[in-house]
């Protein structure tokens, strides 16, 4: 995984402000004469190589003008005034995606602006991941299909920003999830160039399947299974049951179904459940691990402790 990166601005010379935009979304001009509006600027920008979660406040009047590397999905409290690809808005009347390509111009007044920007390689792979190869990366619209699916987003940038200000966000799989949160939410919320219903089938189907698996999952962790009799029992093959898992997990239904087993050993270690003489083998082969030191390392791994001293607390 890539590592992070933080940074925070406090600043009322125009030229250091813009400079620090240019350095999150490259091509980006502020106003030709902002200094007369008494401009004051503040940011704070987290992110990774996939995304990018970032606050800006301008307390001041600007306008500016920018040509985005990737899609960016923005709210704001305040005043925000866009036009991009033929279309403008206010944006604190709700979120809005800028998209690569196609020039935004906005003029900006005393403005709290959340922002999450996801690189295009990053959001085409998922929606690859979703819908099948030769998705267009275009939306028809900078605005949301609906207010809920609008307000859906919001919601979800409002957890990835909290998540952002803590330690957490340095964990990899944190920022996985994350991610894949983030972009379900925008590719789900903004109208993705297409068949619009055949996608809103595929997600709904999706969403059935995962529910059934994980269900199948839980009540059948401690048998035999494999993933071929995940996907039957979800009703789906298992290419789009990794799809399914994809859209709501950072791992796959294999990857669930070891983690579920190894939370049940974790619980029978604890209640000291094993055989007289069995001990830690005993548990392991119980929940389908056969090798007991690789057993061990992902014990180890997950707990932080080894299955010895669990049972032996």
């Amino acid at each position: 995984m890539s590592e992070t990166f933080h940074d925070s601005t406090v600043t009322r010379d125009v030229d250091t402000a813009e400079a620090k935009l240019q350095a999150t979304y490259a091509s980006i001009v502020l106003g030709t004469d902002p200094h007369t509006n008494g401009l004051r600027y503040a940011e704070e920008v987290h992110g990774e190589n996939r995304f990018v979660v970032a606050r800006h406040l301008f307390d001041g009047d600007v306008e500016c003008a920018a040509e985005l590397p990737f899609f960016t999905v923005a709210s704001v409290v305040g005043s925000y005034l866009w036009r991009t690809g033929g279309e403008e808005g206010d944006l604190s009347q709700g979120p809005a995606i800028f998209q690569p390509g196609r020039r935004l111009d906005a003029s900006v007044s005393h403005a709290d602006v959340s922002a999450v920007s996801i690189t295009l390689e990053s959001l085409a792979a998922t929606a690859a991941a979703q819908f099948g190869d030769g998705v267009t990366m275009r939306f028809d619209s900078a605005l949301p299909v609906t207010r809920a699916l609008g307000e859906h987003w919001l919601a979800v940038a409002r957890l990835a920003r909290q998540t952002a200000l803590t330690e957490a966000f340095e964990n990899d799989l944190v920022r996985a999830s994350i991610y894949r949160q983030l972009a379900i939410a925008t590719i789900e919320a903004f109208p993705l160039t297409g068949d619009h219903q055949a996608r809103r089938t595929t997600v709904a189907s999706r969403a059935v399947a995962f529910k059934r698996a994980v269900s199948y999952i839980d009540d059948h962790a401690s048998l035999p299974i494999t993933v071929d009799d995940i996907a039957t029992a979800a009703g789906t093959t298992v290419p789009e049951l990794d799809r399914a898992f994809d859209m709501h997990l950072p791992y796959t239904a294999d990857q669930y179904l070891h983690s579920v087993r190894l939370s049940a050993a974790h619980r029978d270690l604890r209640e000291g459940k094993t055989d007289v003489h069995g001990g830690v083998a005993a548990v392991a082969a119980r929940w389908g691990f056969v090798d007991v030191d690789a057993f061990e390392a992902h014990y180890r791994f997950r707990f932080g402790t080894s299955p010895e001293q669990t049972l032996g607390c």
